[in-house]
């Protein structure tokens, strides 16, 4: 029960911070702090930190989530846990549906600062933070489930720098505002928390 309501208090929390940027988001000093950072990205782009942050960026892509999400699919049928393969695909093309359609909502154009990368659609939220928030972290969550606990604390501390730098590679690709990113990590911790109270395991 004190864990149920750990995650209830998480994903509300989450819906908040989300709330909160979105309304943010319209208010001028806002506006001037998102073009600020990306502006000073930008002095420090490289032609190795492009190839580096363009790889990183892969594993944000549509691609990579139907891949992967397959190949996590595979491995819950394997162990013959069917449930646990429906509440992935739910969760999953659920978050997805919910990303598209937040974006839709708020249809907040692009930076037009100098991207380094093609990339139709809104901006916010950032769809690589905050599937990648889900998709990692439900990734996660399968290793600390079947790895010895002495691996769970460079389990946790992995997935949530490679997050950072999943964001940051949004940034510097010159793609999203840093409020986009923000705004994904929250929508997606809040769908990993409900996650978490459907499926405790």
């Amino acid at each position: 029960m004190i864990r149920k309501r750990y995650y209830l208090f998480l994903a509300a929390l989450m819906v908040i911070i989300f709330l909160l940027v979105a309304t943010a988001i319209a208010l001028p000093e806002v506006r001037y702090f998102d073009t600020w950072i990306l502006v000073r990205l930008m002095a420090y782009r490289s032609p190795l930190a492009t190839i580096f942050f363009k790889v990183i960026t892969f594993f944000g892509t549509s691609i990579f989530f139907y891949l992967a999400t397959a190949a996590l699919g595979i491995s819950f049928l394997l162990g013959r846990d069917y449930r646990g393969f429906w509440v992935l695909m739910f969760t999953m093309n659920g978050a997805w549906a919910l990303m598209e359609g937040l974006k839709a909502f708020y249809h907040r154009p692009r930076p037009t600062l100098g991207p380094l990368e093609p990339a139709p659609g809104f901006s916010f939220p950032s769809g690589h933070a905050m599937m990648g928030t889900v998709f990692f972290s439900l990734l996660a969550l399968v290793l600390l489930q079947r790895l010895p606990s002495r691996y769970h604390p460079l389990v946790a501390s992995l997935t949530i720098f490679f997050l950072f730098l999943l964001g940051l590679s949004r940034l510097y690709l010159g793609v999203h505002y840093p409020t986009d990113v923000l705004a994904g990590y929250a929508a997606g911790l809040a769908v990993v928390s409900l996650y978490r109270l459907w499926w405790p395991r």
